[in-house]
């Protein structure tokens, strides 16, 4: 959607606008208030009020283990396996005998060559107000195809090529079919780019002849291509690039499981906020992560050299994440990330000087697999990732479904996910039924602007998702914003998805 152009309400709106903006509030506050009572009572059995409410989806409770023998089910007993698009070479994820495979000359390698192809299909009916100037409710309908090709060489060394045929990796560039708007009629954006190509491994797994006995540091992972890249769950860079980069895990530390330290260097196709999908400028980055008995603890480094239009720029993420025993039986992520601007301030989401701050609370709720979350967060400054694809959401994306884009066509996300002195929370409810087969999403969520421009948001929204049979999913979603200075917007769509 088109967060850019901002219509200003006139005075006879804003008595509405606050009835409305507080009513919103106050189904956020009963909402959270409830979710609070569910986090904090979450390993509780006693059946308080709150027991009526709570789980909304099925019940599932934790069995005794047995005290008789239970044997192995034999592979006429195991459920059928889906199986791929297709699949040359030993299957995926199959029972049996593997392939003995090859001996590779001079480096000593046993390759056990699998080519795996599969897809990811999306068609959606969408329907929405963006809130832009003059803007109608837009009605399309739009498609994605992701295509993969898997060549697995061993269990370490592969090749995957990934192409998106009928889109070109911008919000206007999908086959799809307006039924009006801007772009009203057929879109036809087939095509052959390659949107995935790359080759990962483990020097010591490919060239086992270098350390026959296996005692010299040379395990080292490696990947070099077009790959996507996420790190801080994308709030500091979700980007597809062309890169090299060096792993080395399973580092020895006081008081810690795990260290792995990982080095990146990434030449082409950085996409910093601004669309520009073969921009070049250098981006270089060191990733680090410790598992300790308390916490994942994750530091994140990265430098772009850009001599173009935008300048340069540092960012630096840093979080601590804890599951369930740590609180009481709630998951935590403290999440904290800041972008510099070296150079050039560029207006608007492409670079800024800011600090993102980002915390989830989560639970599972007593007596099923439902699932509350109180998402709090804020930004001081005008926070920017270091590489974004164009179709995702910003640094607010990974906060809820509300802040999410489907990243297909037009539709984006219901509360705009960019940060600039804003301060908000996300809270919502998962509730499972039919085996985790079907699952509900509700969320209320408020995003408010305290740098004294009065856009504020405050929204409402559900997901549901249904499985079909082994390789189709069906979801429907629908949302309604309450924005400050800014025309409210409201949407909904109806997709399913084919993997195979």
């Amino acid at each position: 959607m088109n967060y850019s152009n901002k219509v200003i309400k006139n005075d006879s709106d804003v008595s509405t606008l606050d009835v409305r903006a507080r009513i919103v509030l106050k189904i956020g506050v009963m909402l959270t208030s409830l979710l609070s009572v569910t986090l904090v009572n979450a390993t509780e059995k006693e059946d308080n009020w709150y027991g009526s409410l709570w789980p909304i989806g099925e019940r599932v409770y934790v069995e005794a283990l047995k005290d008789t023998y239970v044997p192995f089910k034999t592979v006429d007993q195991l459920p059928v396996r889906p199986k791929l698009m297709l699949e040359l070479g030993d299957p995926f994820l199959d029972t049996g005998r593997l392939d003995e495979g090859f001996t590779v000359p001079i480096i000593g390698a046993v390759w056990q060559p699998r080519f795996w192809a599969y897809m990811i299909y999306r068609t959606a009916l969408q329907n929405f107000d963006s809130g832009a100037p003059g803007a109608v409710q837009e009605f399309e309908w739009a498609n994605r195809l992701d295509l993969f090709g898997n060549l697995q060489l061993t269990g370490t060394e592969k090749i995957l090529v990934g192409l998106r045929p009928v889109d070109n990796n911008q919000s206007t560039r999908f086959t799809s079919y307006s039924f009006n708007g801007a772009n009203e009629g057929f879109n036809n954006e087939f095509n052959l780019d390659i949107e995935t190509l790359f080759f990962e491994g483990d020097l010591g797994s490919l060239f086992p002849n270098l350390d026959k006995a296996g005692i010299k540091p040379i395990d080292y992972g490696f990947t070099v291509g077009r790959q996507p890249i996420t790190f801080q769950e994308g709030i500091l860079i979700n980007d597809t690039v062309d890169a090299i980069g060096l792993v080395r895990n399973n580092l020895v530390f006081p008081g810690t499981s795990n260290l792995r330290i990982s080095g990146m260097w990434a030449w082409n196709r950085l996409d910093r906020n601004d669309q520009a999908l073969n921009s070049n400028p250098n981006m270089y980055g060191l990733f680090t992560a410790i598992d300790a008995d308390v916490s994942t603890f994750n530091l994140d480094l990265i430098y772009v050299d850009d001599d173009d239009i935008n300048g340069d720029g540092f960012y630096i993420g840093a979080s601590a994440i804890q599951r369930l025993k740590a609180f009481g039986g709630i998951s935590t992520a403290f999440r904290i990330n800041s972008s510099i601007a070296l150079d050039n301030k560029i207006a608007g989401n492409v670079i800024g000087d800011g600090t993102l701050l980002t915390a989830e609370f989560s639970s599972v709720v007593h007596g099923s697999d439902d699932i509350a979350y109180v998402n709090p967060f804020l930004a001081i400054g005008n926070y920017t990732q270091a590489g974004r694809e164009s179709v995702v959401g910003g640094p607010l994306a990974n906060t809820g479904i509300l802040f999410a884009s489907p990243n297909i066509a037009n539709y984006g996300a219901e509360i705009n996910p960019f940060t600039n002195d804003v301060v908000g929370v996300a809270t919502g409810y998962q509730a499972f039924w039919d085996n985790h087969r079907r699952n509900l999403v509700l969320e209320v969520a408020v995003k408010h602007d305290y740098n004294g421009d009065d856009f504020n948001s405050y929204g409402v929204g559900f997901q549901l998702q249904q499985a079909v049979g082994e390789h189709v999913q069906l979801q429907l979603e629908s949302f309604y914003v309450i924005n400050g200075e800014v025309d409210d917007t409201s949407g909904s769509r109806a997709e399913i998805l084919i993997v195979y």
